[in-house]
């Protein structure tokens, strides 16, 4: 009875008093965007407001950085959304603010530890920051080559941000892509969260970009894709793809590349393809797709394995351009252009895999698929797989039901 009348005066004084240790939201620092680069140098401001107020700013905390041991080796930047200064009118009624003004604010922290990095930012602002809202993590290429073990701990240990977050590869600095000014969107950070959803009707984007899966990925030892991005003064890019081979950026494709892997993986969600058009010089011809199956079947033979991969697509004769529309589209004129698209997404697909052969990472996944499917093989070959991927032989069938 005892422990029960505890129990309740417990409960009572919570309800009373509420929670002991919540923070206030406009005591919050909402980062919605974090960019890691390497360090020196430290990350610039655009090439056109260099030795801008923000750059020399920047520059005097970095001399007076004070870190517990070894020297500086990450440069970490977030970004955190001035509120009052957003285009949704506020409750006083002042309406929007006026053009040019910031609506974000980018500190770039050095350091060799995030957490401490992340700690020593709140002695820069009179807010918390808080990681419970974080849209994307923006890597540069550089700090990717070294390898994603060496800075991802601190991600997966906080409990504030969730497994949801994107995840991009920028080439060059990552802070670069923080400071791009969108000009349909407030904070450049969420311009790219959302510009993933496009993954849908395109299928030159990679369209997994979740930081979990990529954490994933890492520790079950798979090989896989993250997407690269581009920038410039208020446009952001996201299109190809970077090539890992465990934790390790090993190079880059092209987003038609990226597009083969998807069909080879049976991960296509959306898009369309283009070959040239028969009996029409100079012309191209688009076919949109609106439903591709993939199926992959391992055959073991003496001297190996070879990779059955059987590809089917129903999709629309969407354009022909360049060539006239009133071209006769009859019954053996789509059976030549399905046979023409058949030819390009094979050669397509051919090219692809051979060319990743050649970077040893298998971001086809054909080791989970020995492994589901013939397991009593893989445990003879599991051991030398990163040997054996770039001499693995494949077969691509392509199919194209046209309408």
């Amino acid at each position: 009875m005892n422990k029960l009348l505890s129990v309740l005066l417990c409960i009572s004084i919570i309800i009373l008093t509420g929670c002991w240790d919540s923070v206030p939201i406009e005591s919050r620092a909402y980062i919605i965007g974090v960019a890691i680069d390497e360090y020196p140098p430290i990350p610039q401001v655009a090439e056109t407001e260099t030795e801008s107020p923000n750059s020399i700013q920047e520059e005097r905390f970095e001399t007076a950085t004070d870190i517990h041991s070894g020297d500086p080796l990450f440069a970490m930047t977030v970004q955190l959304p001035v509120i009052k200064m957003s285009t949704v009118p506020n409750i006083q009624g002042i309406g929007s603010p006026e053009p040019g003004t910031p609506k974000t604010w980018e500190i770039t922290q050095v350091g060799n530890s995030f957490i401490e990095m992340s700690r020593a930012i709140s002695t820069r602002t009179n807010l918390l920051p808080y990681y419970g809202h974080l849209q994307v993590i923006i890597i540069s290429d550089k700090i990717a080559k070294k390898g994603l073990n060496n800075i991802l701990d601190f991600f997966i240990r906080d409990h504030e941000l969730r497994s949801r977050t994107r995840i991009f590869i920028a080439q060059g600095e990552a802070k670069k892509t923080l400071d791009v000014v969108p000009r349909i969107e407030d904070y450049s950070s969420i311009y790219l969260s959302e510009t993933a959803y496009n993954a849908k009707i395109n299928s030159q984007m990679v369209q997994w970009t979740d930081f979990g899966k990529a954490v994933q990925d890492i520790y079950a030892d798979r090989d896989f894709l993250l997407p690269i991005v581009h920038s410039s003064k208020d446009e952001i890019m996201n299109k190809g793809g970077a090539v890992f081979k465990g934790d390790k950026m090993v190079a880059t494709i092209s987003g038609r590349e990226v597009e083969a892997v998807k069909m080879i993986r049976n991960l296509y969600m959306g898009g369309v393809t283009t070959a040239e058009m028969p009996h029409c010089e100079d012309s191209v011809m688009a076919l949109e797709i609106d439903k591709l199956k993939t199926k992959v079947t391992p055959i073991i033979e003496e001297d190996g394995v070879i990779f059955k991969i059987d590809i089917n697509i129903k999709g629309d004769y969407s354009e022909s351009a360049n060539c006239s529309f009133l071209k006769n589209i009859d019954k053996n004129f789509l059976e030549e252009a399905s046979e023409v698209f058949e030819d390009s997404i094979k050669k397509q697909c051919v090219e692809t895999i051979q060319k990743i052969q050649n970077y040893g990472a298998d971001v086809f996944q054909f080791n989970m698929v020995l492994k589901a499917e013939k397991p009593s093989y893989w445990d003879k070959v599991k051991d030398k797989w990163h040997d054996i991927f770039p001499y693995v032989k494949t077969e691509v069938n392509v199919k194209v039901d046209l309408k």
